[in-house]
C-alpha cells in the first residue's frame, strides 16, 4: 500500500475511534469521514496518485455507498453500523496508516 502521510494527532485519533468496532457511529462521524476523503481528492493526496485505478474505483464506490447508507439511515444498528463502517474504512484506502487500517 502507499506511504500515507503523517495525520495531526487529532485527526489520527478521530480516525482511530471511527475504525474502532466498539465505537458507536454517530452521523457527525459519517460525514467527517466523508469530509476527510472529500478534501484528500480535492486536495490530490499523493497517497491516492499511488493507487492503482482499480482500487480508485473501489475507493469511489465505497465512497458512495457510505454516503447513500447515511442518506438511508433511519435508526442505528448494529449490523448497518457495521456495513457503514467497512465502507467508510475503503473509502479512506490509502488515505490512512497500516497501523489504523483494518484490512478487509
Amino acid at each position: 500500500m502507499p506511504e500515507s502521510r503523517t495525520h495531526s494527532p487529532e485527526t489520527a485519533a478521530r480516525i482511530k475511534q471511527i475504525t474502532d468496532p466498539r465505537h458507536i457511529l454517530c452521523r457527525e462521524d459519517m460525514l467527517w469521514v466523508l469530509h476527510y476523503v472529500q478534501q484528500k481528492v480535492a486536495q490530490g493526496e499523493p497517497a491516492l496518485l499511488e493507487l492503482s485505478k482499480p482500487r480508485i474505483l473501489q475507493n469511489f464506490q465505497y465512497f458512495g455507498d457510505a454516503a447513500l447508507l447515511l442518506l438511508s439511515r433511519i435508526t442505528s444498528g448494529q449490523a448497518q453500523d457495521e456495513q457503514i463502517r467497512a465502507c467508510l474504512q475503503e473509502a479512506m484506502h490509502g488515505l490512512i496508516p497500516p497501523d489504523d487500517e483494518d484490512e478487509p
